[in-house]
Parts: C-alpha cells; sequence; structure tokens
C-alpha cells in the first residue's frame, strides 16, 4: 500500500478561502444532474432517488424555476444530504432584457440546453423597468433574503450558454453574490464548440469567446457542455479539440474545468443538430473518463429525467435516467455505478492539477489531440489506442506523478502494456473499492517497469509513479 502521500487534501485554486464558493471548498468530486423530477413528482422519496444513484447535487429546471416550486426541491434536497444550484426563471428573463439588444440578442442562438430551459422564448412576458440591470440586482437580493439561509443551496443558475453580449450582466450579477458574501456559486455553463460564431457566441470563434467571457465574467468554475454520440455510430469530430481548449483555458484561469456528460438520446436537426444517439452504460463510462483525463473537476449529466416532446418543440428528446413516467430506465443503473466509481477516483484527482493529456497507438490523431511522445515518466506505449492524463500535486513531491489510463474506445475491450523508463523505481494502481494505491508487481525489462492492464469499453486505471 502506498501511503506517503496526503490522496484527499483540498484543491487549491485561485479564489481564496474567504471567497471560494463553498460547492468548490469541500473534497467531494462534484456530480450533479440537469433536468430534476417535475414539480408533481418533487419530494424526499425522488431526492433520495437522486442520491442513491450517487449524485450530490442538482440544478433547477423542469418547472423547478420559480417560487411556488422551488422551496418543495430545496427541502427535499436538504433532506437528503443533496446540493442545490436553484433556477428562476424571472432573473433569467431579467438577465435577457438587461443585455445590449435585449432578448433580440439572443434569439438566434439555439441548442437542446437552450429548448429545454427557455428564458428568452417567445410569449415570455418582458420587464418594463427603466434600468433592467438594477431589476437584476434587486431579484438576485430577493432570491438571497428568501432562500440564502437554507443549507442546501449551494448556487444561483445564471444563464445557459450566453453570448457575448451577456457577459456585462453577468459580471455584475456575479460581484451581487460575490458581496453578499453568502458561499453561493454563481453558476453559468458555456457554449460548446460547434456553437455558431455568429448566432450564439458572439465572437469570431470559440477560443475568442472563451478568452473574452473569462476576462469579462470571471466565474469561479469554467462549465461547458458537448454532447458527442452521434446517431448511427461515432462521435462529433471536434469533441477532443473542445476538450482540449477547456482544459487549456481553465488552466490558464485557474479555475476549475466541469462538464455536461450525454445521458439522453436528441434528434436537434431543428437547432442545426445531427440527431444523438442514447448512450449505453460503457458509453457514461467513457465520457467520464475522458472527461477525467482531460482534467475534469467536475461532472454533471444532461439530463436525469426525459423532458417531454410538447407539440412544435425544436428538439425531440428520448428516455433518460428516468423516464417521462417517472419509472427508472436501464440509464439509471448505469449512471450509479458510474457515479460509484466517479465519486472514488475523482476524489483522488480532485486536488491535482492536470500536466499534460495526450492520445496513444491511434492510427489518425481527432482534432484538437496531442500525440504521445516519449517523456520521462513513460516511454512507450504498446496495445490498444489509450488516451494518457497526467497530474501533480500542487506543492507535493516532484518525484510523484499520477497518471489516468483511458480506454479510447467505448465498445472494445483494450490490452494495453507500457513501458516506464528506469528513473521511475514504482507504479501504483488505485482500488476504488478500498480507496487506496497498492503496488503494482510489474515486470522489468533492462531495469524498466513495464505495467500491463486490460481495460473494459471505455474504463480507465488510475496509477501513482513514483521516481527515484
Amino acid at each position: 500500500m502506498f501511503a506517503g502521500l496526503d490522496l484527499f487534501r483540498e484543491p487549491s485554486g485561485a479564489l481564496g478561502a474567504a471567497t471560494r464558493p463553498r460547492m468548490l471548498a469541500r473534497d467531494e468530486y462534484p456530480v450533479g444532474l440537469w433536468w430534476p423530477p417535475p414539480p408533481g413528482r418533487t419530494g424526499v422519496g425522488r431526492y433520495r432517488e437522486i442520491s442513491q444513484a450517487g449524485f450530490n447535487f442538482v440544478i433547477g429546471g423542469n418547472g423547478v424555476t420559480n417560487d411556488q416550486t422551488n422551496p418543495a426541491a430545496l427541502e427535499a434536497a436538504g433532506a437528503c444530504g443533496l446540493r442545490f444550484v436553484l433556477t428562476d426563471g424571472r432573473l433569467q428573463r431579467l438577465i435577457l432584457d438587461a443585455a445590449p439588444g435585449g432578448r433580440t440578442a439572443e434569439g438566434g442562438a439555439r441548442s437542446p440546453m437552450r429548448a429545454l430551459s427557455g428564458p428568452g422564448r417567445s410569449g415570455a412576458p418582458r420587464h418594463s423597468a427603466r434600468n433592467p440591470g438594477e431589476a437584476v440586482r434587486l431579484r438576485l437580493l430577493a432570491l438571497l433574503k428568501r432562500y440564502g439561509s437554507h443549507p442546501a443551496l449551494a448556487g444561483i443558475n445564471l444563464f445557459d450558454e450566453p453570448g457575448r453580449r451577456l457577459f456585462g450582466i453577468l459580471s455584475r450579477a456575479r460581484d451581487i453574490l460575490r458581496e453578499a458574501d453568502a458561499g453561493l456559486l454563481p453558476y453559468i455553463n458555456v457554449w460548446p464548440s460547434y456553437a455558431s460564431p455568429r448566432y450564439a457566441l458572439g465572437a469570431g470563434s470559440y477560443e475568442r469567446y472563451l478568452e473574452l467571457y473569462l476576462s469579462v465574467v470571471r466565474p469561479p468554475v469554467l462549465s461547458f457542455d458537448h454532447y458527442p454520440l452521434l446517431s448511427g455510430g461515432g462521435i462529433t469530430g471536434d469533441y477532443f479539440h473542445n476538450w482540449a481548449v477547456i482544459r487549456r483555458f481553465s488552466l490558464r484561469a485557474g479555475i476549475p474545468a466541469w462538464a455536461f456528460i450525454q445521458s439522453v438520446g436528441f434528434d436537434g436537426r431543428a437547432v442545426g443538430l445531427a440527431p444523438r444517439r442514447a448512450p449505453d452504460g460503457p458509453e457514461l463510462l467513457w465520457q467520464v473518463n475522458v472527461a477525467l483525463a482531460y482534467g475534469a473537476k467536475g461532472i454533471q449529466y444532461f439530463t436525469y429525467w426525459s423532458p417531454e416532446n410538447t407539440p412544435g418543440a425544436p428538439v425531440r428528446f428520448g428516455s433518460a435516467l428516468i423516464s417521462r413516467s417517472g419509472r427508472r430506465t436501464p440509464l439509471y443503473g448505469h449512471a450509479r455505478d458510474v457515479n460509484a466509481y466517479l465519486r472514488a477516483v475523482g476524489r483522488v484527482l480532485l486536488p491535482l492539477v492536470s500536466e499534460s493529456v495526450v492520445h496513444a497507438r491511434e492510427r489518425r490523431l481527432p482534432l484538437g489531440a496531442s500525440g504521445f511522445r516519449r517523456d520521462g515518466w513513460v516511454h512507450s506505449v504498446a496495445g490498444s489506442p489509450v488516451i494518457l492524463g497526467r497530474f501533480r500535486r500542487p506543492g507535493g513531491r516532484r518525484n510523484v506523478r499520477y497518471l489516468l489510463v483511458v480506454n479510447r474506445s467505448s465498445s472494445r475491450a483494450a490490452k494495453v502494456a507500457l513501458e516506464l523508463p528506469s528513473r521511475v523505481a514504482r507504479a501504483y494502481a488505485f482500488d476504488r473499492a478500498r480507496r487506496r494505491f497498492f503496488r503494482l508487481r510489474a515486470p522489468r525489462r533492462r531495469g524498466r517497469l513495464r505495467p500491463g492492464m486490460r481495460l473494459g469499453p471505455g474504463a480507465a486505471r488510475l496509477l501513482l509513479l513514483q521516481a527515484r
């Protein structure tokens, strides 16, 4: 057993302890969901079901978006030890009104998430205040007064997928929450890389969009959504590009990266997206492990409850973890297993900093991916294609690194053999059941360790390498 490191020390970050939102000051890996049970199904029993599936926070939505429906959700979340990120439809409409150009500024931006959240849907009442920015401030203060002392409240969902025109008002909203000193997360989720620069981003490129977002809004978390699983097989062509860009910007800003994984199939052709397939268990696990390899510090599911398919809706959805009638689908059991793994392995990775991520043994590198090159920690990779994410502990031992070896395939098992340089004296593997590292008895060749492993579809193995 390897016991030389404090594996679960609180993560460091750009924010000081006094200003860091409570959700970021814990050593528990954030595992959340969006589209919770609707108002008629909100209760302790349903939220206990969420907790039993391994989630630890819930983002409001699915009708749980106002002062009539939020109190019951907060009470249910608190009774089950869950944290709640509150969504308020009125606040989001006010934020739209306060942007230059008002709601029309965002009118051309459409996506599966927008199709469900819909703060700017036609027919939504406009706010008539002469000073929309002041209206945003007053609404936030009203929410803090009403809900701020509730122990389950962890954040306010300010907006999903904002365009550039919203950055100024979102920055002001973030400052209001920070000045209130309530320890709440100003939650915002940004667009994926396949969003339209003109209609969605409001910037000439995705990189420029993120650069402006981080410099103007200054969020404590960089959260994004990208749904990669295409109907008929395969994944989106820019999935790894999106991850590479998010990783680079989150490291540059010194803030954690959070990601949504796809847990529902949908037909998004009406909003310009190719149809997506429903994932199976290995595909859920694969998305999680890819995210971990690229340095993700939080995972969220899109969606938990299956969205209703109303007539004329621009996106048609399949079944998620819970059906529209409230029954568990097979995905619920898959997610429970994946989340048990994620919370164990994620807790080890949470305080670490991503040092590199490379793809090995691929015939053709996907867009945005970096290919494997021999370095001071891994000399060669043989066998199946894998992704290698390497991490270090800030202020930790210079001779220690963590290596996550991820099966590149979500449908086939992988057999992999690493060759480590002679300077690596020992290698340890993480046992998630015992939550400990145990020494690998790997063969040596010319003084070099050669650990081998077999990985199931979508699976990964976490190693700890100790140099001389």
